[in-house]
């Protein structure tokens, strides 16, 4: 029986990547600095008006460790992210990332699940994929904590 493939993305963050499935991805902005939110926490950086939507733009690492802060490189970029999710005000999500993404195809020898404890309700997994280290995101969790946070003062 064949290896079943996933096409995925796999976008550099300050210390390691995202892997999110291909479909998940809407598109991939220059780095704009966003309007800033009142009472959002300090890894919401703001929201932008996207395609009509507004988007919130945040820092994932520093969502889930805050030891992290908001760290802006020369080579950041905005991927927008598609919610999937049943959100009535959050369906896209701006993710600062540290460079270009990569597509790759996720098999079940690519793709190695490094057991972690504790891991934040935002993390679906830790894997390693083509030995890049890489969060796997819990989008309807990170939806659901990105709309509290960005929207509900």
């Amino acid at each position: 029986m064949a290896d079943t493939e996933i096409r995925t993305i796999v976008a550099p963050l300050l210390e390691g990547h995202i892997l999110l499935p291909n479909v998940a991805i809407a598109e991939l902005l220059a780095l704009t600095m966003p309007e800033p939110l009142k009472k959002a926490p300090s890894w919401v950086l703001g929201e932008l008006i996207w395609n009509g939507w507004q988007v919130p733009i945040i820092s994932f690492e520093h969502m889930i460790d805050d030891t992290y802060g908001n760290v802006i490189t020369s080579k950041a970029r905005i991927l927008i992210i598609k919610t999937l999710g049943e959100s009535t005000q959050v369906n896209y999500i701006g993710l600062i990332i540290q460079g270009l993404p990569r597509l790759r195809k996720a098999t079940s020898q690519s793709l190695i699940e490094k057991p972690q404890k504790d891991l934040p309700d935002e993390v679906f997994s830790m894997v390693t994929i083509d030995e890049l280290d890489a969060y796997i995101p819990e989008l309807g969790d990170l939806t659901r904590r990105v709309e509290k946070a960005a929207y509900d003062s």
